[in-house]
């Protein structure tokens, strides 16, 4: 369970984790023992949202994640992954999950598939359920500093230095609240 205030990358994380564990060149040494390249084939894949073994389920249109959405995930689960070493399944807002969702995700987070990893990414975890959060290790994700913030939009982003430390200032700890407050600004 990824945890932690909206837009700071959990997601993101979650998508990381993907790479790491299906990159077909990882990096070994520097501030991780193993890293994913980002530049092969799988890891390319992935962060294109195409990656076969990478399945990211998202809320639908009505804002929930639906129990036949989370039989669909499990079933496909249930079989080896297609080219990767695992199958990542990330729940974003896993809080969107309804009731009967989370309760068909129970077992299969107890006892997961041997060839499958289950990330579950909420900015509201205590909206899960309780069966669910005690199935689940947490990891807490702050909120980034105003210097990280304005780093990743000169070097992501494009944004001049000033801009980007005023956009910073004004996130509040979340790179995603900046770059839609530049969006905003952009529609004014």
């Amino acid at each position: 369970l990824l945890a932690g205030p909206a837009g700071v990358g959990k997601r993101r994380i979650g998508l990381a984790v993907a790479e790491a564990l299906n990159c077909v060149a990882p990096v070994r040494g520097g501030a991780l023992e193993i890293d994913a390249c980002g530049d092969c084939s799988a890891c390319r894949r992935i962060a294109r949202g195409v990656h076969p073994d990478v399945i990211v389920v998202e809320p639908d249109d009505g804002g929930v994640i639906k129990i036949d959405r989370v039989r669909d995930v499990i079933d496909k689960t249930g079989y080896r992954p297609f080219e990767g070493r695992r199958r990542v399944v990330i729940f974003d807002e896993a809080d969107a999950l309804v009731v009967p969702a989370q309760n068909a995700l129970l077992k299969t987070l107890e006892e997961p598939p041997s060839g499958s990893v289950f990330l579950l990414v909420s900015s509201l975890p205590d909206a899960l359920l309780a069966t669910v959060r005690s199935r689940c290790p947490r990891l807490r994700i702050g909120p980034l500093s105003t210097t990280d913030i304005a780093d990743a939009l000169v070097r992501d982003h494009g944004y001049d230095a000033a801009d980007a430390q005023a956009a910073a200032i004004d996130a509040d700890g979340s790179l995603g609240r900046a770059l839609q407050a530049q969006i905003g600004r952009a529609h004014v």
